[in-house]
């Protein structure tokens, strides 16, 4: 048995990694900046710490991480969203508190930039869309005045948020500034069916793989339908790069293959997906974060993962890619819900009413829009306002033993 830090608590991501580690027989604790969560009334979780934010208070967040470590002998740190990122960046000056489930820093900047993750591969030989670096509102009237049909999108942004796709006039673009601290990208515009991947890598070798259809969302933001599929170029396509790259860690690859069965990548989530939920059944699915040498392990069921409420939501505001009224029927009315609620696990479910609501009340009080919410605490932008005086201010643990 081993002990597995989750550095995430929040959302039915890390819910279901720390059940699929309870299962396999291994000790769970979890750590996160907010402090009520579904993982906190979790029967898979041994022991909850309520930290400083990641994304706000970097060293007092990485000091707490080393803390929780060594306060429970934790042999493996499996981060979930992008404070990846900064627990990477915190082990380049000092040692890992434990065996830490991710790439090294600089890696992980090339893949969660889009605009370096587009180079890598494009280096590579690897097929992806050409993509222009903007860092200037004129680079983006030049840009847009040479080709408007393209996207338009942020460097560092998170479901299709700010993303403006082939836009007809300049005024679409009107709130956007670009600058050397928040460039944008242009890219090409592929038409196409979307795919998705979600892969687990040691040292660039794929321990789990799956790909799924990635045209069951709401306009262009994130699926809410996972329905798995065969695709051995996509695959070949992801081997190669996690081999190229001796890449560790959960990772997740955008592609569009169009009309003629070639692929693109159009971007790349060095963290774990909702895909999860496709592997997770496998008995191996933990042992694919801990064991190197396994085989690669992909889905048990052709059955999609889906989740309803979003379902309902792409009838009304749905992609160009949306694959009709016949397919949706059939992934909302057989497809298996990524659900809360667990008989050998209930509480989650009973308290999610709670924790939704204290996120609402959250979003009211702070005027925040709740996909800003959500994220900002966590997220990374290679902003310089993480490493300000503020971010080293000590703050309280809270810690919830079970």
């Amino acid at each position: 048995m081993s002990t597995i830090l989750l550095t995430s608590g929040s959302g039915i991501f890390s819910l279901g990694l720390a059940r699929a580690f309870h299962r396999a027989g291994h000790r769970v604790i979890v750590a996160d900046c907010w402090e009520q969560t579904m993982s906190r009334y979790s029967a898979a979780v041994s022991a909850y710490h309520h930290v400083p934010p990641p994304a706000l208070q970097t060293e007092a967040w990485t000091n707490a991480i080393s803390r929780i470590a060594d306060q429970h002998a934790v042999d493996v740190i499996v981060p979930v969203f992008e404070e990846v990122l900064y627990l990477a960046e915190a082990c380049e000056h000092s040692p890992a508190p434990a065996e830490l489930f991710a790439a090294d820093f600089k890696t992980l900047v090339t893949l969660h930039n889009k605009w370096l993750f587009n180079q890598s591969a494009r280096d590579l030989g690897l097929a992806a869309p050409e993509s222009h670096l903007l860092t200037s509102r004129a680079e983006l009237r030049d840009a847009f005045a040479e080709d408007p049909d393209r996207v338009f999108k942020p460097v560092y942004s998170r479901w299709a948020s700010h993303v403006v796709v082939r836009p007809r006039t300049l005024e679409e673009l009107e709130d956007v500034e670009p600058s050397s601290r928040q460039p944008w990208l242009a890219q090409s515009f592929l038409p196409g069916r979307p795919f998705a991947t979600f892969s687990l890598a040691h040292n660039g070798r794929l321990t789990a793989h799956v790909t799924y259809a990635a045209d069951m969302t709401s306009g262009h933001g994130p699926a809410f339908g996972y329905r798995p599929v065969q695709h051995p170029e996509i695959l070949a396509w992801v081997r190669r790069f996690v081999e190229a790259t001796n890449y560790t860690g959960q990772i997740g690859l955008d592609f569009i293959e169009d009309a003629d069965g070639r692929i693109s990548a159009t971007e790349c989530n060095p963290r774990a997906t909702g895909a999860l939920y496709l592997l997770s059944d496998h008995p191996q699915f933990a042992n694919a974060f801990l064991d190197p040498e396994m085989e690669t392990i992909g889905p048990t069921s052709s059955r999609p993962r889906v989740a309803r409420l979003g379902l309902l939501s792409c009838l009304f505001s749905h992609s160009s890619t949306f694959p009709g009224y016949g397919v949706w029927a059939r992934m909302f009315f057989t497809g298996r819900s990524i659900r809360v609620f667990e008989f050998r696990d209930p509480l989650p479910a009973v308290a999610l009413p709670y924790t939704v609501g204290k996120f609402v009340w959250r979003c009211i009080k702070e005027k925040q829009d709740a996909r800003v919410l959500a994220t900002m605490e966590r997220e990374w932008n290679a902003e310089p306002a993480s490493m300000t005086a503020s971010s080293h201010e000590p703050a309280a643990l809270q810690t919830v033993e079970k």
